[in-house]
């Protein structure tokens, strides 16, 4: 079985959908300048993972529990720092505490973004898939 270090602070079911973003941003840079023209963000993930991060409930974080165990939150977060740095990779995006604070909690590029995901459980595909793996896809339209 293989394993990862997770950098930063986030449930690590969200670790398939950070990278497919890092890779996604990594090759079309100009995403993170151009917020306003994303129309969605599609994840598609596993069973649990749908069921933990993807909760109806999660979609509205109000406290650090509850937002680093929020799919549209940790997402929408990253896409928020990648705008203000205006570059990608772990080093900038990484989550800290400070990215739970109350100001990043109901800052409104994030909860602007978080309005833009979508997210769906894959199905059987995706399911067979774990917990070898974290199977994930994350698209940007």
């Amino acid at each position: 079985m293989g394993m990862h270090f997770k950098l930063g602070i986030y449930e690590h079911q969200s670790a398939g959908a950070i990278q497919g973003l890092i890779d996604v941003l990594s090759e079309r840079p100009e995403i993170v300048i151009h917020l306003d023209k994303i129309k969605a963000i599609c994840i598609r993930i596993y069973e649990p993972a749908f069921s933990i991060i993807g909760d109806p409930a999660k979609r509205d974080p109000r406290t650090r529990q509850s937002a680093d165990h929020s799919m549209v939150y940790i997402i929408a977060t990253l896409m928020r720092k990648a705008h203000q740095a205006k570059r990608v990779g772990w080093e900038p995006l990484m989550l800290l505490p400070d990215d739970y604070s109350p100001e990043s909690l109901f800052d409104p590029l994030t909860r602007q973004l978080m309005d833009k995901i979508k997210f769906s459980h894959g199905g059987a595909e995706y399911d067979r898939k774990y917990p070898d793996g974290i199977p994930t896809t994350l698209e940007i339209e």
